[in-house]
């Protein structure tokens, strides 16, 4: 008896291509669909599963196929008479399963006592490769190329009426389909939708749109769209109701503190973090709902503190790395190829899943060796007119050579060194070039304590922006003397052109705490968080400017409503509450142990529970002492040297001013400090 549960298996990473194509046409604008401007690959339609096994016994097999298919077996020939199920005696057989399909995924599901589809079967695209098949958790009667996510139904707060039609209001973000009842048929129906008030009753400008003509009685619209409110201009008798969309994965995190300021941000962030969730990770629901790797690493590292969901962050790894031949950037983005080869490092420092990183490890080299390709003398990568260097949306020339592209490029070739060498391969040729990019970034942009943005033509420019200085201090390039500089000349700097966009502000937050200042990270993450929940915000937006009031806060891209008032990069107080002010993080690849570094000076009383690889970690704080409760890692902790007499015993010593003491699996350790 086979005690492994059959599932549906593909080529890899083709259910994911198949999705992706189908979740990234999602976009509209108003009613013209916009495709994304990056090279989308596509999955195989015609593949062959392998497979050599023994039975003990003869089995009965049920089999289904999405497609034409054969099956054959080596020195029998094909199976010519076939009811659905396959009678197989006892003995040795090697099968082939070939699928062809031209209207969706080829995959294939077998279920006898002995014999089940899993990643024990190979699959090649006919190209001579046998690969190890890609599979989920699907069942038989839950077919991959069925798969969307599930719905509830759910009403609006309230409704109203507005100059001669009807306003709803959900009372917070939400991604829903519309349904509609009480129509008559012929009858045409208008809907404007918004993340604000104002852009709802917009209907000649509002970002999303819909015009239906009713077939009966009720009507379901197809695609999901994330809204706080529908406006139906016109005096209808009908009424609107929701079919709410729900994330891949709950929310296993949970967060309580004293400071309500701090708890709303905390709650808010969760919140915009699952409406990001969907298939795949995406930076906003309302306008672009597409994938870009710089907003999927920030969601990576947010899931590993609130779903700890390894399958949303495979599926994105895979569907933006795409296939090979690599031929142009990860979606048409310097920065964002080299954001996509951190990204699978990061997967596997938080889980350590080799079996991910040995199957993608070959494209990112393919990734590496392209972006070496496009590289000067000094190691460094330019900009190039259809290699889109991004940054961040603010008021910089990326013409030319940056500075943050170089530091960039120099942490993404080090995590393959390190990738290299989690699978036993030979990384110092990635180590070494790191090295030196770095060293001759130095050397060129470092100028009076601090590092300058670009050099274009030969021609180094004066301004210094945040972005290549943070970086450089958040991947641990810069020496002590460095981050002292940047601190001072830079991050502490009001000269400097401040960063808006919360993808950006996300790193200096957490440069701020690495350098000893998370009592004013937090005063920050208060005032330019807590500043969009004065304005109203139900999820977290995709840039805030203070200064931005009444209907202007909404409009970016020269649209009056083109801002995404529910974007991924908001939600990054998740993780920085989590890993940066309660320092909870992997020690050890995979979380086999972990540590928890809580600012106690700023919490005050709070507690967090994290999910982690094994289990959760748990830390409680008040009245000053620190409970931490673990399931199934040890780890240490790392707290004010006043904690020292707490727990002498498992007291381990002295580092960077703080005492640190071992925690064992399974335990509750409480540590009380000592009297002032």
């Amino acid at each position: 008896m086979n005690n492994t549960k059959a599932t549906w298996i593909w080529y890899p990473g083709d259910f994911e291509m198949m999705l992706f194509g189908k979740c990234m046409a999602r976009r509209y604008e108003r009613d013209v669909m916009i495709a994304p401007f990056w090279r989308m690959d596509g999955y195989y339609h015609t593949v062959k599963f392998v497979r050599e096994f023994t039975l003990s016994k003869p089995d009965r097999i049920r089999v289904l196929a999405e497609g034409e298919f054969n099956i054959s077996f080596e020195g029998a020939g094909y199976v010519r008479e076939f009811d659905g199920c396959l009678e197989l005696p006892a003995g040795t057989h090697k099968m082939s399963v070939l699928i062809h399909n031209d209207g969706g995924l080829p995959c294939l599901y077998m279920e006898g006592e002995e014999l089940v589809t899993d990643k024990a079967f190979s699959v090649t695209c006919q190209d001579h490769t046998l690969l190890p098949v890609g599979s989920w958790n699907f069942t038989a009667e839950r077919s991959p190329n069925g798969y969307r996510l599930p719905e509830r139904a759910a009403r609006f707060l309230s409704e109203r009426k507005v100059a001669g039609g009807t306003l709803y209001d959900f009372g917070r973000e939400v991604t829903a389909r519309l349904r509609l009842n009480g129509l008559r048929v012929g009858q045409t129906v208008e809907i404007s939708y918004g993340e604000s008030q104002e852009e709802a009753l917009d209907v000649l400008r509002s970002e999303q749109f819909d015009r239906i003509t009713a077939s009966g009685e009720t009507v379901t619209l197809p695609i999901t769209k994330t809204f706080r409110y529908v406006y139906l201009p016109a005096a209808e008798s009908c009424r609107a109701e929701l079919l709410e969309e729900l994330p891949p994965s709950p929310t296993r995190s949970k967060f309580r503190s004293s400071d309500k300021l701090l708890q709303d941000i905390w709650d808010t962030a969760i919140r915009t973090n699952e409406l990001t969730n969907r298939e795949f990770f995406i930076d906003g629901g309302k306008r672009d709902r597409w994938s870009w790797s710089g907003d999927a690493l920030q969601s990576e590292w947010i899931s590993f503190y609130s779903t700890f969901d390894t399958e949303i962050v495979k599926r994105t790894v895979r569907a933006l790395g795409g296939k090979s031949p690599v031929a142009t950037h990860v979606n048409h983005i310097t920065d964002y190829t080299l954001y996509w080869i951190l990204s699978l490092y990061d997967y596997y420092e938080y889980t350590g899943d080799l079996y991910f990183v040995r199957e993608k490890f070959s494209l990112a080299e393919e990734y590496m060796r392209f972006c070496g390709g496009r590289t000067t003398e000094e190691g460094f990568l330019n900009w190039r007119p259809n290699d889109w260097v991004f940054i961040d949306w603010a008021d910089m020339d990326n013409r030319g050579e940056t500075s943050f592209e170089q530091i960039l490029y120099a942490a993404a070739l080090r995590e393959m060194s390190r990738l290299a060498a989690s699978l036993g391969k030979d990384g110092e040729a990635y180590a070494r070039e790191s090295r030196r990019v770095f060293d001759n970034t130095v050397k060129v942009f470092w100028k009076n304590g601090a590092f300058v943005h670009a050099r274009r033509d030969g021609v180094l420019g004066e301004k210094v922006t945040r972005y290549s200085n943070l970086f450089a201090i958040l991947y641990g390039f810069a020496d002590e003397g460095m981050r002292e500089s940047i601190v001072k000349n830079v991050i502490l700097n009001d000269n400097v052109q401040k960063i808006t966009t919360p993808y950006m502000r996300f790193y200096e937050f957490i440069v701020l705490c690495r350098t000893g200042r998370a009592r004013e990270m937090t005063e920050e993450l208060k005032k330019y968080w807590g500043g969009m929940l004065q304005e109203g915000a139900t999820t977290f937006w995709e840039q805030y400017d203070p200064d931005e009031k009444g209907v202007k806060k909404y409009a970016m891209y020269d649209r009056p409503y083109g801002k995404s008032l529910c974007h991924a990069w908001g939600a990054t107080p998740v993780y920085l509450i989590a890993a940066c002010l309660f320092g909870i993080r992997p020690a050890e690849t995979g979380y086999a142990s972990f540590v928890c570094a809580p600012e106690t000076d700023v919490l005050g009383d709070c507690e967090i529970l994290v999910p982690t690889a094994h289990g959760s970690v748990r830390v409680r704080i008040e009245g000053g002492a620190v409970e931490i409760e673990n399931e199934n890692c040890g780890g240490r902790a790392e707290l004010p040297l006043r904690y020292a007499k707490s727990a002498p015993e498992r007291m381990i010593g002295t580092e960077n001013g703080k005492v640190i003491f071992r925690i064992d699996r399974g335990e509750r350790v409480t540590f009380v400090p000592k009297e002032d």
